[in-house]
């Protein structure tokens, strides 16, 4: 599963249209301010400092990178973006903060973005759960996208540049604080350190620059929790529709040129990675309780079908005009035809 992921993210990025970007998220190993000369007892009291690691792949922008990108000739950039951060609480906050930087830096070259294609790991708490689910649907309005995609890898199994991208940055922290060139004690002195010191990469490498953004705290008071999704861990591609609303499928695709440029309807391989399924996200403080009552637990709105919630191998019951048997219990044999 994981080696298909990162295939179709090769031939995503290799087959890249204008206008589309492609990005890499994870959240690297938090890093733990050091002195070159430290007493014992501060080894067990290292001050930790929250490194969010970024792979964006888009087309040059002539004035920004010195080569222009067209169909006929494409020319794939390669950056690392990083957020340094005091804050050490990895949200679905957090995570909005960092599409909001990388957008930001995709206006401020001019880049001019339809479509934005996410990967990242299947960590609940900060791009997988209901909250997550919920922000993606929003982020059309939020970034001014007219489609953005996240594709899920498994939980745990994500590994590629971007860990090497976190590494090298703490490694070579780590470096300046032993041979005494540098103090880095805080977030900011690491932030600093980066900026004025590996900004720059070598012309042999892939990527041709690293962008660093700083950010004192996360905004958290944001109207951006939802009620829960059904299965979401079965979930591996979600897509924007419009506020409230995402289509959701258990496998992604770009292996057919419909789906890389959008035409999802036309997309040969639903037999075999399922169809997308409407999904409308409610949020908690719109939730009405009474409605719920009067419809079901999860208060979900009335125009949801009985489809939405039964899958192969679900077990439901069925009501049934008996007074000896009330209900019937069933599985499913296969998913539902939408």
């Amino acid at each position: 599963m994981n080696n298909y992921r990162k295939r179709i993210r090769a031939d995503l990025v290799e087959n890249l249209p204008l206008g589309h970007c492609v990005t890499v998220h994870d959240f690297s190993e938090n890093y733990k301010c050091t002195e070159q000369n430290e007493i014992q007892s501060s080894y067990f009291q290292k001050l930790e400092v929250s490194l969010h690691v970024t792979i964006l792949h888009r087309h040059s922008v002539l004035e920004y990178d010195g080569k222009d990108s067209t169909a006929e000739e494409p020319n794939i950039v390669t950056e690392q973006f990083f957020v340094i951060s005091p804050d050490q609480k990895h949200d679905h906050h957090y995570t909005h903060c960092v599409q909001n930087l990388v957008s930001e830096y995709l206006k401020s070259i001019n880049y001019e973005i339809s479509v934005m294609h996410e990967f990242t790991d299947g960590c609940s708490s900060q791009y997988k759960s209901r909250h997550c689910m919920g922000d993606v649907s929003y982020s059309c309005s939020d970034f001014g996208y007219a489609t953005i995609l996240r594709n899920y890898f498994e939980t745990s199994h994500a590994r590629g540049p971007q860990d090497a991208a976190g590494g090298f940055i703490k490694k070579q922290a780590d470096l300046a604080v032993i041979r005494g060139t540098h103090v880095i004690q805080s977030s900011s002195d690491l932030f600093d350190y980066a900026q004025s010191n590996l900004s720059t990469t070598a012309d042999s490498s892939k990527c041709s620059r690293r962008i660093f953004r700083y950010v004192d705290s996360v905004n958290r008071d944001r109207d951006r929790n939802f009620l829960p999704v059904k299965e979401n861990r079965k979930i591996h591609q979600v897509r924007s529709f419009d506020d409230g609303e995402i289509f959701v499928r258990k496998l992604s695709c770009y292996s057919v040129k419909g789906c890389i440029v959008g035409n999802y309807s036309t997309c040969m391989n639903d037999a075999q990675l399922g169809t997308y399924n409407k999904i409308k996200m409610v949020k908690e403080s719109e939730h009405n309780d009474s409605d719920a009552d009067s419809n079901n637990d999860e208060g979900v709105d009335d125009e949801t079908n009985i489809c939405d919630f039964v899958s192969n191998g679900t077990i439901f019951a069925v009501k049934a005009d008996d007074t000896d048997c009330p209900y019937y219990i069933l599985r499913a044999s296969k998913d539902p035809i939408i």
